[in-house]
């Protein structure tokens, strides 16, 4: 019965620790804890906000904001919000070379807390102007002496047609045909010219549209005899 009532009267003193804090946090309302954007071409950051207010009856204050990701900052409007008052958490995503879609977490901690009290998420697209599956193509002893094929699909909201595709001809052979299917607008066929020779080379398969609109994908090509 002791044991019981001891671990009992251990809990209670705990709990009214935790109870403030975890109140605290279910008054936060947000205005959004999901971003999706899609960046244009031309843009190198993306920008969102997410706003918090206060709807409980204390003062809370934003101890730190952690992002998932380098390319991910934030600036956060003011720490201390007052009863009824918001804040804003500006988040910006850097695009850097990334393509793609880009899935950024932002994590908000109150003073004194170890957990999250909120995870905000920024989704950025990337677009690829010039998609080549896949980007590494390879051949050792243990594979097939066959050609690799690899299918080029372009972003026709921006690039509309191949202009050209730089490789070294006296090391690989590339064919470009269309695809029967017509999933993708190019289909390349690569085939080393020496299988006992080292390679290490990169293929550009460049692409235009319109507005002067240029992209371009790089494709790395590996011969291990």
């Amino acid at each position: 019965m002791f044991k019981h009532l001891s671990a009992a009267f251990l809990t209670i003193p705990l709990l009214a620790l935790l109870l403030p804090a975890a109140a605290n946090a279910s008054r936060l309302e947000w205005n959004q804890t999901e971003a999706r954007i899609e960046l244009k071409p031309d843009q190198e950051e993306a920008q969102t906000e997410f706003v918090v207010t206060n709807k409980g009856d204390e003062t809370v204050r934003i101890a730190r904001v952690r992002t998932s990701c380098g390319c991910t900052s934030s600036i956060l409007n003011k720490k201390i919000i007052n009863p009824g008052e918001s804040t804003t958490i500006t988040a910006i995503f850097n695009k850097g070379k990334r393509q793609g879609l880009n899935h950024n977490k932002l994590e908000v901690f109150l003073d004194d807390q170890t957990d999250p009290v909120a995870k905000l998420h920024m989704i950025v697209q990337v677009p690829k102007l010039v998609d080549a599956q896949p980007q590494i193509v390879y051949w050792n002893p243990s594979t097939a002496r066959s050609e690799r094929r690899v299918r080029i699909k372009l972003d026709k909201r921006y690039v509309s047609e191949i202009t050209s595709i730089e490789y070294d001809r006296s090391t690989l052979t590339i064919t470009a045909e269309s695809d029967p299917d017509g999933r993708v607008d190019r289909i390349l066929r690569i085939l080393p010219k020496s299988f006992e020779t080292q390679i290490r080379e990169s293929v550009l398969i460049h692409a235009r549209g319109a507005d002067g609109m240029k992209a371009e994908a790089r494709l790395h090509i590996f011969v291990q005899p």
